[in-house]
């Protein structure tokens, strides 16, 4: 289950990117915007902020997540649903936006095609996915996974590809379905007061679908294993702080 309280502890990390996608979209009379996996609203708010007077939906599966939305941002229409099945129902959007999302689904390709039948004829799909295999950590956490898998046998159903389509596989997808494509790639330097602070970072996702299959004694021992392989990995700079370069993908996707 989603913890939106833990999921929040890095809220200013978290809704830059949201920002940042933001800005760069240009529709003209902007009327309907659906933000597809909204979490805790932080990408919504951000959304409201650069149009404030379109018609905004935000659609979670997860019912804490979405109280969590409702009390940040006001004049949202909230529906919790599977994000990952058709969501054509729901009408035509000017722009069908979708923050750290795509990575969650096994079917990532089908909810890229799915998204063209909510597009207006001028609309915009804008997608921003963190691209976790190509970080440090993602390496880390693998060489804990298999040390722990081998001792308890408790992963083996989650899914391996998850997290690791790059760049080029993301535009071969898209390219399937949208003529007009804009990616570039951010990596936002987050300031950590020591290494444990990476570990707490991606607790609330990355380390989700393990953390759930383990109890509370194996949780902290996979945990306590994962944060010296961290220390070891990420030294601490001059000032004390652990730089956390964080990879983000983003994308424009016009019909």
């Amino acid at each position: 289950m989603w913890d939106a309280d833990l999921y929040n502890k890095f809220s200013k990390e978290r809704m830059q990117p949201s920002k940042d996608l933001a800005e760069r979209i240009v529709v003209e009379d902007c009327k309907r915007i659906v933000d597809i996996g909204c979490g805790s609203g932080m990408s919504t708010y951000c959304i409201k902020n650069r149009f404030p007077n379109a018609e905004i939906t935000g659609i979670d599966l997860s019912e804490s997540m979405l109280e969590k939305a409702k009390g940040l941002v006001e004049g949202v229409r909230w529906i919790q649903r599977d994000c990952g099945n058709s969501l054509e129902d729901l009408g035509k959007f000017d722009i069908v936006f979708s923050n750290a999302f795509l990575q969650w689904l096994d079917n990532q390709e089908k909810f890229i095609e799915n998204t063209k039948t909510l597009l207006n004829k001028k609309g915009v799909l804008a997608i921003q996915v963190p691209t976790f295999s190509e970080m440090k950590i993602a390496k880390i956490l693998e060489k804990a996974v298999e040390t722990y898998e081998h001792k308890y046998s408790l992963f083996s159903d989650i899914p391996e590809k998850r997290f690791h389509y790059t760049a080029e596989e993301y535009y071969n997808m898209f390219s399937r379905y949208y003529s007009d494509i804009e990616m570039w790639q951010t990596f936002y330097y987050h300031q950590m007061a020591d290494s444990d602070g990476i570990v707490e970072f991606i607790r609330g996702t990355a380390l989700r679908p393990y953390l759930e299959r383990l109890t509370m004694q194996q949780g902290e021992e996979f945990l306590d294993m994962l944060k010296k392989e961290t220390a070891i990995g990420y030294k601490a700079s001059e000032n004390g702080k652990v730089l956390f370069p964080f990879h983000r993908l983003f994308i424009l996707a016009r019909l």
